[in-house]
């Protein structure tokens, strides 16, 4: 199946018995109820499905994963993928963040989660504030489309 995660675009086939092929190159993959082994190192994940694309938070770093990879569409908001309080925000209104920078912290389960921006866009609105409670799927923050 081609899967496009943010920008990239793969090929993945399930070979079976914790083996895939990405792009051809075989990967031991483990999957658990909350996380994923691969090659080894063990990454975090929080997935809220919301159709095609959807929003996986892996290791709190928010990817947008199509498996319609043809769909250019970038989503222009990001969402709370856990409940939780909003404890720090790094980004500003108006502000260009890069891809991977921290936009929002929320606290949960004693646990900080930072929430990053899956790609290089302008801040069109926070529309949280720092200590307030959210709930899994509250809008955190909203991208301006029409800046790149």
């Amino acid at each position: 199946m081609k899967v496009k995660v943010n920008d990239n675009l793969y090929d993945i086939v399930i070979v079976g018995n914790d083996i895939v092929k990405v792009n051809g190159e075989e990967v031991v993959a483990k999957s658990f109820d909350d996380c994923i082994v691969i090659k080894g190192t063990e990454f975090h994940l929080d997935f809220e499905e919301e159709g095609d694309p959807s929003l996986m938070i892996i290791d709190g770093m928010a990817y947008l994963v199509s498996r319609s990879y043809l769909t250019e569409k970038v989503s222009d908001e990001i969402r709370a993928p856990i409940s939780g309080r909003v404890i720090d925000i790094p980004a500003r209104k108006g502000y260009r963040v890069e891809r991977g920078q921290v936009i929002i912290v929320l606290e949960a389960m004693k646990m900080e989660n930072e929430i990053k921006s899956p790609a290089t866009r302008w801040i069109k609105d926070i529309v949280v504030s720092k200590g307030q409670s959210v709930k899994a799927g509250d809008i955190l923050v909203t991208f301006d489309s029409t800046r790149q």
